[in-house]
């Protein structure tokens, strides 16, 4: 899925003023692996599908495994050290989708556990060429937590402004203000005019999780179909008497259990 992470990236959602790092870790201890992922050809790969692209425009960082370090922790030392705005991850890797599609990578949940920028995980392929209009539908959800508007300012740095759909979904629940959500939410899409946006709320059954009524959601075939949701780690009411990280319960269904590709904001 890292192909196709990169894919999506660098076809579809790239900016004329962004810059893309395409970062590889390697060990020379696994020389096991077929020729298709040897980091020389790994490389010479990569090189040639951004050839076209001004050298400008993007970087490739091939390195070495750090002993001290799995390669989780150097990759996310690399996300550190360019300052990184958004990481992209495939949801799986080269051993390819789990029996259990529920079941997180641990690639996926370690950078879930340690964040250092909103990370995008790569679930499907989704190509704006293919698109009716050439847009993407963006699905934000928002409980009117300060982190829910986060999530949506972060979506809307990413989508196109011009022809992108964006929705904005809120589960009713008994903490939470439809109305003034609605409110605070237009004057965001307002201030930074996006054009094309809907906001919706959603009921769920007194025995669904709140995951489960957004999965839900996004999956059946009568709904619109969603090629990207963003979800805040940890909304309304989430309280911690520890600095340690967790992954929240909603943002962890709902990256476990829809279809479609998951930003996840902390």
């Amino acid at each position: 899925m890292s192909e196709t992470a990169f894919q999506i990236i660098f076809e579809s959602l790239m900016k004329s003023s962004d810059f893309l790092t395409v970062s590889h870790v390697f060990s020379s201890q696994k020389d096991y692996l077929s020729h298709v992922y040897k980091p020389t050809n790994v490389k010479n790969h990569y090189d040639s599908l951004l050839s076209g692209t001004h050298s400008s425009k993007w970087q490739l960082t091939w390195e070495h495994l750090d002993k001290d370090l799995t390669t989780k922790e150097h990759i996310m030392r690399i996300a550190k050290e360019t300052e990184t705005d958004i990481l992209a991850i495939g949801y799986h890797g080269r051993k390819g989708p789990k029996e259990d599609p529920t079941l997180l990578g641990s690639a996926v949940e370690y950078m879930a556990h340690h964040p250092v920028c909103p990370t995008l995980v790569i679930k499907t392929k989704e190509d704006r060429s293919e698109k009716e209009n050439g847009s993407f539908r963006w699905l934000v959800c928002s409980d009117g937590s300060d982190k829910s508007y986060n999530a949506l300012k972060e979506t809307i740095k990413v989508m196109d402004k011009e022809v992108d759909e964006i929705i904005i979904l809120v589960v009713n629940l008994a903490i939470i203000n439809p109305e003034k959500i609605e409110e605070e939410t237009n004057q965001i899409l307002e201030e930074e005019e996006v054009k094309n946006h809907i906001f919706e709320t959603l009921d769920r059954d007194s025995d669904e999780h709140t995951y489960e009524a957004i999965s839900d959601y996004i999956n059946i075939d009568d709904t619109p179909y969603i090629d990207f949701v963003t979800i805040a780690n940890h909304g309304s009411g989430y309280k911690s008497h520890t600095e340690k990280k967790y992954f929240g319960k909603v943002a962890h269904g709902v990256l476990s259990h829809s279809k479609a590709n998951v930003m996840i904001v902390f």
